[in-house]
């Protein structure tokens, strides 16, 4: 299963997440500091990029 990791805006720290549970909407919880938040704006056009740029790395 390919993951991207995600990094919080609050506490910096990174997450893998699976591909498959990353679309707009999405909610994502922070395991360290616990904030939950919606995927959307420009947080999902960068993982829009990041899931392209690892499509063209493999």
């Amino acid at each position: 299963m390919k993951t991207l990791p995600f990094s919080c805006p609050v506490c910096g720290r990174k997450k893998e997440y699976p591909v498959e549970e990353l679309f707009e909407g999405a909610i994502l919880s922070c395991d360290f500091c616990k904030l939950t938040l919606t995927l959307h704006g420009h947080m999902w056009k960068d993982v829009q990029k990041e899931m392209a740029n690892s499509k063209n790395e493999t």
